[in-house]
Formats: C-alpha cells, sequence, structure tokens
C-alpha cells in the first residue's frame, strides 16, 4: 500500500525593513568619534561600530550635535 502525502506549499511575504539611528525605539545614544584611518569618521550605537563615514575630526562636535538634535527632536503636529 502506497501512501503520498502533498503537501501545501505556502508563500511567505516578509516586509524588507532597514533599521534606522533615528529611531525612537532602539534603545541607546549613538554617537561619532575619530577612526583610526585618516578621512574616516565611526558611528557607534552601544559601544559597536555601526558605518564608517568620511570626515575629520574637526566635524566631529558638529556631527553629534546634530545626530542628537535628529534623535531627540519634538514629534511632528498633525493638523486636526
Amino acid at each position: 500500500m502506497n501512501i503520498k502525502i502533498h503537501a501545501r506549499k505556502k508563500n511567505l511575504c516578509l516586509a524588507h525593513v532597514r533599521a534606522s539611528v533615528l529611531d525612537s525605539q532602539i534603545i541607546g545614544d549613538p554617537w561619532i568619534a575619530a577612526c583610526s584611518h585618516p578621512g574616516l569618521l565611526v558611528m557607534y550605537l552601544n559601544n559597536h561600530p555601526v558605518t564608517l563615514l568620511p570626515g575629520s575630526p574637526l566635524e566631529l562636535a558638529s556631527l553629534n550635535q546634530i545626530l542628537f538634535g535628529l534623535r531627540h527632536r519634538y514629534p511632528r503636529h498633525t493638523k486636526k
């Protein structure tokens, strides 16, 4: 006696979502520091390097200030 089992294939469709450093649900504060290679900066999140950015150490203070301002801005007000 031969028994055939037919399994149904399900198509799973997953949405691709890119994480953003500006997302308020991400715990921890990102910051930018100088890299050991000249002309590069490193963005850290929770003591882990996230990405490399082109830039000079002179730009560190202003970039960190802009990053802080973007993460801690007031939410947009909607018109009623």
